[in-house]
């Protein structure tokens, strides 16, 4: 990881490439582990606070991506964004996703790597998109009463992602991210 979080967007999404590639460790059962990994990776300080991660104005997440058959990317399950009752849509309004895929042959020990990034601006398009797309649902071991709000996985095929992942072919969105790798 970086010495020092990074000063400036130039500088966090160059951490953002440096991450390409990199293996996350064993998750364990801790399902955040490797968005925690992730954001130390980036030079992130772990603040705990409702407001977006880096500097109160950049939100940093994971979200699972595998190859189909196919060979195309797709987005494995939908991704927690926040407890129920903490802002999830000012979490949201510019996101720094970070695309991580299983590794193969990891054996029993399961590990991850980030296989891409993604830096998505809200605009009017994306704000609908993600009122359609957020729902809540139980978070946590089976029998809790612990509630958050996930983000569907039709949301990065409308929203963008995929089309940086797999080409503009497979179903490019109305919204355009400004930059990812």
């Amino acid at each position: 990881p970086p010495a020092e979080e990074p000063e400036d967007l130039d500088a966090l999404l160059a951490a953002a490439d440096r991450t390409l590639g990199v293996r996350l460790g064993a998750r364990g059962r801790d399902k955040g582990a490797w968005g925690q990994r992730a954001a130390r990776l980036l030079g992130l300080v772990e603040r705990n606070e409702p407001e977006p991660d880096w500097r109160g104005d950049v939100e940093i997440k994971t979200v699972p991506v595998a190859r189909e058959p196919g060979g195309w990317w797709r987005v494995v399950e939908d991704p927690a964004i926040a407890m129920l009752g903490e802002p999830a849509l000012a979490k949201l309004a510019r996101t720094l996703w970070l695309a991580r895929a299983d590794v193969i042959g990891a054996g029993d020990r399961r590990d991850a790597t980030i296989v891409s990034w993604y830096l998505l601006d809200w605009d009017a398009d994306v704000a609908r998109l993600a009122r359609r797309d957020l729902h809540d649902r139980p978070k946590g071991p089976a029998g809790t009463q612990a509630r958050a709000l996930y983000l569907h996985k039709r949301f990065f095929a409308d929203a963008g992602l995929l089309a940086t992942l797999n080409g503009p072919a497979a179903g490019a969105g109305p919204v355009a991210a400004e930059g990812a790798r």
